[in-house]
């Protein structure tokens, strides 16, 4: 059968697209990646590939699902390249994001495997929302937290994008009602700026260390709004 090179994160990699399936070379698969997946089915989360097992040639083998992808990363939250358009995410697709964040979280009745890189290049889109979660590669036994407040940044974009501060935090408020839970979100972001920092100083992500200063400049200027 066809081979087709995926795009995106992916591109690159040795990930291809063979008929309905997903074939991922071993190096960029976890045995966590594995055990969260089979989790999803067994807990009757349909909106994640399944885990097929693997083929003759060692790869992993997933399900495909049908849908749009962001490949633009550059485009979107921190807006990396300082792009003259930005992708941006209104209410309804904010609302949607974050509720199937819950869903996913609330698939584990103890200790959660958080996704680890909940982004919008890691959820499949049709008709401009969002219908699955892809790429576990970063899964790991960690707080949901963890994944709140990096989606916040990833789609609110404190600082970089077009809103007012007071709207910045209306639309958190739209995502966290979406999520069902409160948090402190100041706090809950100058963790989520501390790890974004220890890993892109880890990785050389030189140009999204720049970034972070600004972030974590607005947050000091407007954390009394929320």
């Amino acid at each position: 059968m066809t081979e087709t090179p995926l795009g995106g994160g992916a591109s690159g990699l040795g990930v291809v697209r063979i008929g309905d399936t997903v074939r991922r070379p071993p190096r960029f698969v976890t045995n966590t990646m594995r055990e969260v997946l089979q989790h999803l089915e067994r807990a009757g989360f349909d909106t994640a590939p399944r885990w097929l097992g693997v083929d003759d040639d060692g790869r992993d083998v997933l399900t495909w699902i049908d849908g749009d992808t962001f490949v633009e990363r550059g485009r979107m939250h921190p807006y990396i390249g300082d792009p003259p358009e930005r992708i941006l995410f209104d209410d309804v697709q904010l609302a949607a994001v974050f509720a199937l964040l819950r869903r996913y979280h609330d698939t584990f009745d103890g200790e959660v495997i958080c996704h680890g890189d909940y982004g919008p290049w890691n959820l499949v889109w049709r008709d401009s929302l969002p219908v699955a979660v892809i790429d576990f590669d970063n899964a790991y036994r960690g707080d949901p937290a963890d994944d709140v407040g990096y989606a916040l940044r990833m789609f609110v974009s404190y600082g970089f994008g077009p809103w007012t501060p007071g709207d910045s935090v209306r639309r958190t408020r739209v995502a966290l009602d979406a999520y069902g839970r409160d948090f402190d979100v100041p706090a809950l972001l100058e963790a989520e700026y501390d790890r974004a920092d220890e890993k892109g100083k880890r990785n050389g992500w030189h140009r999204q260390l720049k970034k972070i200063p600004a972030e974590r400049a607005w947050l000091a200027e407007n954390r009394g709004l929320f």
